[in-house]
């Protein structure tokens, strides 16, 4: 039954070949990516295992390349990016084997590499921006809105409905709960790695709509009295809250205050002020938390103590570790476990361990090298020109903030490549992006040349 994965792979190469690899990411990739989870795999006897978005990129991939590849530039985040996917998968291989290693060398080429070059070659060129954009949000509010049902009787639908054709699959993801309520994770399996996504679709949807990108209502639900924008806006709000997951909160705080700087009549002077007020947060945050940690003996714990107090013991513990074997680390799962700490929340010590010290700075740099790139390309548009520069900015922020607390997993592994691939391609065109009242046409027209020629 885990052959149906390939029906992915089937869907986005009819797709692709007969109306182009942008109409394939955006009627079929993004869906996959953005509903089914990404735990369900195809077990292939002597190959790689791949899950449906994998299965759907390759296709898409392989035509891209035809279409774009010869148009390429190489920039050197695309360098950084090729090397991080080849030192992790080395890395694996130099620890594990082959035979262990192979799965994670092929996450690698379609869920690192395939999303990133393909977002990088084909949404600028095919004018998708807004496009990819809306349909990104909208798909996740959807997800938002199943996830009411999910909080109420605590049971997953999205694995419900799927689990059965991978019998043995998925059993690990389970529903948790905090203060006594059920913390949503939908089609991403963890509640954490949940409210990354939905951060990532509420930035998205706060650049769309200010720079106009919404019709004023649902066409399918003009009695509502609210408009579209903020309809979605609060329903992507509500979500991030049903996960319960802070760390996501706090990226989507500090990327919300990045974006609010490119909204600024003087974004300069903005920045000075969102950066020292984020500064003093982060200095009276790390005050706080050291006092809240400073238990004296024999007093009483509360969950929530417990639970920092765990991830500053763990730190302190697999540090060494991860020195010891610091340039390719020890493998994806074969790094020495602490007694009673064999869950680490937190992706930089954790890739540290799996892959080496150069892996985790190699992440770190795409993010934040990403996040300046974007930000300074913001700075010098002009006014009023409603580009996605602070927005892709926040989201690099706001995951960069969140994995200090959750692994790079599920979706969101894919979802932050192809992000960075689009950044990139976007940041290479030069291309404004217009209002709503001239979007129609002057978007919808690259898209329906490529449909036809």
């Amino acid at each position: 039954m885990s052959m149906v994965v390939y029906l992915a792979f089937v869907a986005a190469a009819v797709v692709a070949l007969r109306h182009g690899p942008g109409r394939a990411l955006l009627g079929v990739y993004l869906p996959v990516l953005l509903l089914i989870p990404d735990g369900f795999r195809a077990i292939t006897p002597g190959l790689p295992d791949p899950n449906f978005s994998q299965a759907a990129i390759i296709p898409i991939a392989a035509l891209a390349l035809l279409r774009y590849g010869p148009r390429w530039r190489p920039a050197p985040m695309d360098a950084l990016i090729v090397v991080f996917a080849a030192w992790v998968g080395y890395s694996d291989f130099v620890a594990r084997g082959y035979d262990d290693a192979q799965n994670l060398m092929f996450s690698m080429l379609f869920s690192v590499l395939a999303p990133y070059f393909v977002a990088r070659w084909v949404i600028s060129a095919e004018g998708l921006d807004v496009a990819m954009a809306r349909r990104f949000v909208i798909v996740v509010f959807g997800v938002a809105l199943v996830g009411v049902y999910e909080a109420r009787f605590g049971l997953n639908p999205f694995h419900a409905l799927i689990g059965p054709l991978f019998p043995g699959q998925g059993k690990g993801w389970v529903t948790t709960f905090r203060y006594g309520m059920a913390r949503v994770a939908g089609p991403y399996s963890h509640a954490i790695l949940a409210g990354i996504m939905l951060a990532v679709a509420f930035i998205l949807q706060r650049w769309l709509q200010t720079a106009g990108q919404w019709e004023p209502r649902f066409a399918r639900f003009k009695a509502l009295p609210w408009p579209k924008a903020r309809v979605i806006t609060a329903v992507l709000v509500v979500g991030m809250a049903m996960t319960v997951a802070r760390g996501p909160w706090l990226g989507a705080v500090v990327a919300v205050a990045l974006f609010a700087v490119g909204q600024a009549a003087n974004r300069r002077r903005a920045l000075m002020i969102a950066g020292a007020v984020l500064a003093l947060g982060a200095a009276a945050g790390a005050w706080a938390l050291n006092d809240y940690l400073d238990i004296k003996p024999g007093a009483a714990m509360t969950m929530s103590q417990e639970s920092a107090l765990y991830r500053k013991v763990l730190f302190e513990k697999y540090f060494d570790i991860a020195l010891e074997s610091a340039w390719f680390g020890w493998g994806l799962t074969t790094w020495p476990k602490v007694r009673g700490m064999a869950s680490i929340d937190n992706y930089y010590l954790l890739i540290a361990l799996m892959h080496g010290v150069p892996a985790m700075l190699m992440l770190v740099t795409m993010l934040l090298g990403s996040a300046v790139q974007c930000v300074r390309r913001g700075l010098a548009e002009a006014p009023g020109s409603h580009g996605p520069a602070f927005a892709f900015a926040g989201i690099f922020v706001a995951v960069f903030v969140a994995l200090g607390t959750v692994y790079l997993g599920e979706q969101v592994l894919p979802t932050l490549f192809f992000t960075l691939g689009w950044a990139q391609g976007w940041l290479r065109t030069g291309a404004t992006v217009p209002t709503r009242a001239g979007a129609s046409q002057q978007l919808a027209a690259p898209r329906f040349r490529h449909v036809i020629g």
